[in-house]
């Protein structure tokens, strides 16, 4: 009987794993049959006995309850309502999979059930890519159904599992493995995840460290951490060089020539210093010209917009800038047939162009900080955009430091903040916090806060022996720096499943 029990349990834990990267029904499925399953057996009674053991799952129960704790001072209850359904979760999975033991062979096909559904989800992606026409900016739309972050973290947490178990896997499961990895840095440089590569190379390099401090003399820590600093060291300058080279100049602005050769006036903006490819972009600028030859060249209307909205003259105006060339009739007539599909395509530079994958993302991310740091405007520049939701966040958290805004006031509040600091900024960009911590802090003060922060500290301290936990930890805690990681169904799910799986309580055997 307990082996059929062991079966079923397997079965539907890798149920919700199959169903995370795919679709939300099998995560809500599986979690109900595994609450339906927990009450048969072990039952309650036995259930709870055994969930006493597990500090992790009791810390993660006692998250939720403070969602229900704070209705005491919340308005909107619909919207307080809806937030406990998607955080149901936190309460269920911890609830069971914290009074019942697993084994390593059955976490094993847990991964495995993961990485099918990754798989899956990817096919998906490809398939899009093939069929789809998606702006060159744009290929985090690819993904379907569930946030590309999430997708991400999945897929960095099946690469940290495939390496810590490898030395158990058979030959053709080392196969499948490095399939998968490989299958990981495609999707990654496919969809241009910065965000994915950065958030991977920071929890290999936390294990790295922490197998060191672990296993390795004090000379060879030293070693190790030299060595990390180092690659750190050479990243930094290898950015600071590339801005350098393509978003500073050193033109003399005093003496710009006044007309173009055709008699008509430049216009010069000296006060906004946004350079690309070395050029100011907003010097030498004369839209009449710049019209006529347009309209000489091409069928596209100057006057419209780019499939991501963007005004077609602005594209035209950075394009010419980063081949050099003055925003007048003879910069225009200078561009080639290829210049001229890539503008009508909406493709923003020459620069824009010639990269792809993650490097078309990082130079995106270097033009993000240099028009962030000329113009202080963030819209559209998404990185940027969530130093704007932190300073939303910390403001209101600033008029309701000690019990926060309650469960269901969130969005509210993020609203009103907004309209005082934001109030040019169109309302799909009046966004939430993008960060856990954050949302934790303004929804249940300083409370709620600080026993989150306690959640990865002892979680960390009560797993620090197991590998694979700690780097989950890591993982989940980086995660919720840059996302609202418990806020949407897929986030929620993977954030208590894992959390009660792997830090909740190692293996049997």
């Amino acid at each position: 009987m307990k082996s059929r029990h062991s079966e079923i349990y397997t079965f539907l834990l890798c149920f919700i794993a199959l169903g995370l990267p795919n679709l939300n029904v099998m995560m809500s499925i599986g979690t109900i049959l595994l609450f339906v399953y927990w009450l048969i057996y072990p039952g309650l009674r036995h259930g709870l006995d055994a969930l006493k053991e597990n500090r992790v799952a009791l810390m993660l129960i006692v998250l939720f309850a403070l969602h229900l704790l704070w209705l005491f001072n919340t308005s909107d209850f619909q919207y307080a309502f809806k937030d406990l359904r998607v955080k149901l979760p936190l309460l269920i999975l911890p609830l069971v999979i914290g009074s019942i033991r697993i084994g390593k062979a059955q976490l094993k096909l847990i991964f495995l059930a993961l990485s099918i559904g990754i798989l899956v989800a990817c096919l998906g992606v490809y398939y899009n890519f093939f069929t789809t026409q998606i702006d060159p900016g744009n290929f985090r739309d690819l993904v379907q159904g569930i946030s590309h972050i999430r997708l991400s973290l999945m897929m960095i947490l099946l690469v940290v599992a495939i390496g810590y178990y490898w030395k158990e896997l058979n030959g053709y499961l080392r196969l499948y493995g490095a399939i998968s990895i490989l299958n990981v840095l495609v999707f990654f440089n496919l969809i241009q995840s910065v965000t994915g590569v950065l958030t991977l190379i920071t929890v290999l390099m936390f294990l790295l460290l922490w197998w060191s401090f672990r296993h390795l003399s004090a000379g060879r820590k030293i070693g190790i951490s030299i060595g990390l600093v180092f690659i750190l060291a050479a990243a930094a300058y290898f950015s600071v060089d590339y801005y350098g080279r393509y978003f500073t100049s050193n033109r003399d602005l005093s003496t710009l020539e006044s007309h173009t050769d055709r008699g008509n006036p430049y216009s010069h903006l000296r006060d906004v210093g946004i350079v690309e490819n070395g050029s100011y972009t907003f010097i030498y600028i004369c839209k009449p010209e710049m019209v006529e030859a347009w309209n000489e060249r091409s069928d596209v209307k100057i006057d419209s917009k780019t499939a991501e909205g963007k005004s077609r003259i602005a594209v035209l105006t950075r394009y010419l800038t980063s081949k050099g060339l003055r925003k007048d009739y003879a910069g225009v007539m200078s561009l080639n047939d290829e210049d001229l599909r890539n503008i009508e395509k909406g493709i923003p530079s020459i620069i824009n162009a010639e990269k792809s994958g993650l490097a078309l993302r990082y130079h995106s991310l270097m033009f993000s900080f240099h028009a962030y740091q000329k113009t202080g405007n963030a819209i559209g520049l998404s990185l940027f955009q969530r130093l704007e939701y932190w300073k939303v966040a910390v403001a209101i958290i600033s008029e309701n430091p000690v019990f926060g805004v309650g469960t269901g006031d969130v969005k509210k509040e993020f609203k009103e903040m907004h309209g005082e600091i934001h109030p040019d900024w169109p309302d799909r960009f009046r966004l939430r916090a993008h960060n856990q911590f954050l949302a934790f802090f303004v929804a249940f003060g300083i409370f709620g806060f600080l026993y989150f922060i306690s959640l990865f500290v002892l979680a960390f301290r009560w797993n620090v022996n197991n590998g694979l936990a700690v780097s989950f930890i890591a993982l989940a805690a980086i995660s919720c720096i840059t996302e609202d990681t418990l806020e949407t169904q897929a986030g929620v799910t993977f954030f208590a499943f894992f959390f009660a799986l792997l830090a909740g309580r190692l293996p049997k055997d």
